[in-house]
Formats: structure tokens, C-alpha cells, sequence
């Protein structure tokens, strides 16, 4: 947990230095390899999922359509099976009214924010809407890459001055909606005076390690890179270290319209992705591409949405039993209530709310169809537990076989 702990504050240190500003918008940037036409472009992003954050210019969408693939600092759904992203997990109001869930306002905070922001952080979002796009994904950095300075403690010495800035959260954010790049680049370096080590190793050489896997990466291919937005300005930082490569680097400018563009309702329009067995005996849907784990006893698929907190599921067990052996898992009293079903296939399915010792409440089906069942299980924050989200969920699975 601690490793994980200083993996998330390292995707999410860098960029909440900020300050008002009327400088030119600065977060996305054209970019071409020398001697070559193909257009790539770097994002920088905010580890946070504040709705405000997710007011893009016409631009980006336009930019983000045209590319081939999607890169960020390091894959972060390596990370959906081994963290919780909830804060306070078990303090839920799931029976305030005395039934199994009802209407309730109080949002879940999580390290990226809360239940009242986007369900994706600012890097996920790209990450997922471009899975669900079709568009390939390159990461700069791995997970294990990212976790060896996170066990450095000299490093995160730097942490407890991080935190004791006086600038509060809403300067930063409307610095980093302003674009002001270079006031979050000096005034980070500022922080880091005292300690000039720990800025090499946190920000310089992470900057020279991204330039040369993008410089590889974008002679080969057009992508839209979003990285950390305290990592694009200075002598020190990617923009500069391109053109040092020879790249032609330019700021795209910021501009919005009434009227939405057909690249807008494009990229809009990527929020679902479908998977299936290789017999195609059953379809899920998920809001993006779930994590595929390797299990001996079973196919598991996992999808989370790190910004709100949320987790959806998808295991399916080898077993004609497995409904009735874990029929008393569910709650039962006066709150809550199982739900037995039959789907106009054959199989029968029970569903209800179950509470898992580690993780919390859940919502879960199970399907039985034949030898096989399926187990849907999803769990998030407060709002979500309350909402009928869980059961849009169950509805997007489907039998597509028929069983003798």
C-alpha cells in the first residue's frame, strides 16, 4: 500500500503550484519530428478529475481525432487489481433509509478527488477514450520505474514541504486553466531550491527519460502525449528537449466555439468498450478497456474508475453449482433484499448487495447458464452505492450462445 501510496503522488505532485496568470495558453503543443510531416502533439495535464479540467479547446479535440495513438507517463491501469482509490471506505450511508439503497447526496472523496468530478482523472480519460477509439497506447515509464523512486525515502523528504504550501487548491486549478505553465515550472523549481537533488531525480531526468522514448515514438507514429504539466517548460523540461532533438514545437492555440465539432461528438462518443470469449458466448460492456487477469481457476476482467473511485467486474467460473454454493453470500434483513431471476435464455440469476470484508459493500449478480456462471460485480463511493448505476451495469451483459 505504501509503494502505491507514492506511485499516485508522483503521477499527482507535480502540477498544484500555481498562481492567476494572463499568459498565453500553454498546455498543448503541435510537434514534428525534424524532416517529417507527420504532426504529433504533448498535453499537460493535471492529475485530477475536476470538471472544470475537462472544458478542452475545440483544438484538442481536434488534435486528439487525428492522431494514431495515445501516451502517458505509465500505464495506469496496471494498478486497477492493486489499489483502492476510495477514501473513508466504509463510511457509507447505504442504509440511511432502510432499504437496500435510496437517494443520498454525500460524495466519496478519492485520492484524485471525489465522486462529484469526472469518473477518469485527466490521464485516464485519455487513456480509455482512446481505447474506446480504436487508437493505440505507449507508455514513457512503467509502473516498476515510477515504484523504485517512490521507495527512495530522501526523495519524499520533499513531500512534507510539498504539502505546506500556502497556495490553496483552487489557485492551482485556475493556473492550470489559465495554461500557465511557466509559473508551475518556477515556482516547483523554487520549492525544490533547498533541495536540488530531489528535483533532478523527480523531474530532470524523468524529462530526458520521456523526450527519448517520445523521439522514438513520434518518427514512427502521430500521437497526443499527456504528461505532467510540471514537466513541459524550461531549459530543462520536454518542450526544449525536442527541440534540441531537431523537432519543431509550437503552442496550439486555445479556441472555443457555440457550435460543437464533428471531432468533439467523435471523441464524445468513445465511452464504451466491449468484451468476449473467443466462442463469443457472451458480450460485457464497459465504459473502457478492462484489465484481463490471468487466473487459474477463472477469467476475471477488471475496470475502474480511478477519478470517482468506481469498480466493475467481471469473473467467470468453470462450475454448474457456483449460483446455489454462493447463494448465502448476499445480505438478507430488513434492509436488503435479493432479487431471483430467469433470463429469457435459460439461466437464472439471483442479485443483491453483499459485503466483502476488505472492499465493502458490493453489488453483484451471478448468472448461471449450463456449467458456466457469471459473476458482475461492481462497488464504488457513496453516490455511486445509492444510484442505479450498479444495475445499467448488469444490463450491458448478454448470452449470445444457446446451451443444450
Amino acid at each position: 500500500m505504501y509503494k502505491i501510496g507514492c506511485l499516485l503522488f508522483l503521477l499527482s505532485c507535480f502540477p498544484v503550484f500555481g498562481q492567476e496568470s494572463d499568459k498565453e495558453y500553454q498546455l498543448l503543443w503541435e510537434v514534428k519530428p525534424p524532416k517529417s510531416k507527420k504532426v504529433s502533439y504533448v498535453f499537460g495535464s493535471m492529475h485530477s478529475n475536476d470538471p472544470r479540467l475537462f472544458n478542452f479547446p475545440d483544438s484538442l479535440y481536434t488534435a486528439f481525432v487525428s492522431v494514431e495513438a495515445v501516451v502517458l507517463e505509465t500505464d495506469v491501469t496496471q494498478i486497477y487489481d492493486q489499489y483502492d482509490v476510495r477514501l473513508n471506505l466504509f463510511n457509507f450511508d447505504l442504509f440511511d433509509k432502510k432499504r437496500s439503497f435510496a437517494s443520498s447526496r454525500k460524495a466519496t472523496q478519492t485520492v484524485y478527488g471525489s465522486e462529484d468530478g469526472r469518473p477518469q482523472f485527466l490521464d485516464a480519460y485519455f487513456q480509455q477514450t482512446g481505447y474506446c477509439g480504436g487508437k493505440g497506447f505507449y507508455q514513457l515509464e512503467t509502473v516498476q520505474d515510477q515504484l523504485k523512486l517512490a521507495e527512495n525515502p530522501e526523495l519524499f523528504n520533499t513531500r512534507t514541504a510539498i504539502n505546506g504550501l500556502f497556495f490553496t487548491k483552487e489557485a492551482f486549478i485556475q493556473t492550470y486553466i489559465n495554461g500557465d505553465i511557466a509559473s508551475l515550472t518556477n515556482m516547483l523549481k523554487s520549492q525544490f531550491k533547498s533541495s536540488p537533488e530531489a528535483y533532478d531525480e523527480l523531474i530532470t531526468k524523468r524529462n530526458q527519460t520521456m523526450v527519448k522514448g517520445l523521439d522514438t515514438l513520434m518518427r514512427k507514429r502521430t500521437v497526443f502525449c499527456a504528461i505532467g504539466s510540471g514537466h513541459l517548460y524550461g531549459s530543462d523540461g520536454v518542450l526544449q528537449l525536442l527541440r534540441q532533438k531537431g523537432f519543431q514545437v509550437r503552442a496550439v492555440k486555445a479556441t472555443y466555439s457555440n457550435i460543437v465539432s464533428a471531432e468533439k461528438k467523435l471523441v464524445q462518443s468513445w465511452r464504451s468498450y466491449a468484451v468476449a470469449d473467443e466462442e463469443d458466448s457472451f458480450r460485457m460492456t464497459f465504459g473502457g478497456k478492462p484489465t484481463k487477469l490471468e487466473e487459474e481457476d477463472k477469467q476475471h476482467y477488471i475496470y475502474q474508475e480511478l477519478g470517482q473511485g468506481n469498480t466493475f467486474e467481471l469473473f467467470i467460473h468453470t462450475s454448474s453449482d457456483y449460483l446455489d454454493d454462493n447463494r448465502y453470500r448476499f445480505l438478507e434483513n430488513e434492509f436488503a433484499r435479493t432479487r431471483e431471476f430467469v433470463l429469457d435464455e435459460g439461466a437464472k440469476g439471483i442479485e443483491g448487495l453483499v459485503l466483502d470484508p476488505i472492499k465493502g459493500y458490493q453489488w453483484k449478480r451471478l448468472i448461471q447458464f449450463g456449467n458456466v456462471c457469471y459473476e458482475l460485480v461492481c462497488y464504488g463511493g457513496n453516490k455511486f452505492m445509492h444510484s442505479d448505476r450498479p444495475t445499467k451495469f448488469f444490463q450491458k451483459f448478454e448470452i449470445l450462445t444457446e446451451k443444450e
